[in-house]
């Protein structure tokens, strides 16, 4: 009798454990998007967001209000530029919360199994109107292109790191 209760306990253990895995797994939406040449940007991204495509395959942004009663305003820019004499420097160099901002922290790490470079920037100016906040910026090259991956936020990165990995661990390019 009790190797029957002990046994149907663990098979309950094990439903509630698939549940839970499952849910984490298929919490958020899944975003694909082809420029004309069939070439795809794809990631899962967090329930409150809302992505559009700019220009199919090549710009695509996202928006998340915030969820604390504060007016702090989150956005994502993908943005896929042809290598054709670019270089990842030139890029960083060039994008507006890079010039504009004041670094904090530059570290690594794979984006679609390709090393990234990940740049932390405070005191930026730019879309989140006129406030002050912090950025994100994710620069890699994979088959001839360029993706910069920006993440703004009017308040800490910090309050999106389970987003911007959610974003990040999901993101796949290619045919």
């Amino acid at each position: 009798m009790n190797k029957k209760i002990t046994v149907i306990i663990g098979v309950v253990i094990l439903i509630i454990i698939m549940a839970f895995v499952y849910n984490i797994v298929a919490s958020g939406t899944h975003y694909s998007s082809k420029d004309s040449e069939g070439n795809e940007i794809s990631f899962n991204y967090p329930n409150g967001w809302a992505f559009q495509e700019r220009t199919p395959g090549t710009l695509i942004q996202g928006e998340k209000n915030s969820t604390d009663n504060s007016t702090y305003h989150s956005v994502v820019t993908i943005s896929k530029i042809s290598l054709n004499g670019t270089s990842l420097e030139q890029v960083k160099n060039n994008d507006i919360y890079f010039k504009t901002g004041k670094v904090f922290n530059e570290t690594n790490r794979t984006v679609d199994g390709t090393q990234a470079s990940v740049i932390d920037i405070e005191e930026m100016a730019g879309p989140e109107r006129g406030k002050l906040g912090e950025v994100k910026l994710v620069l890699f090259s994979k088959d001839n292109y360029i993706y910069t991956i920006s993440f703004v936020t009017g308040g800490s990165l910090e309050n999106l790191k389970s987003d911007i990995d959610h974003i990040l661990n999901s993101f796949h390019t290619g045919k």
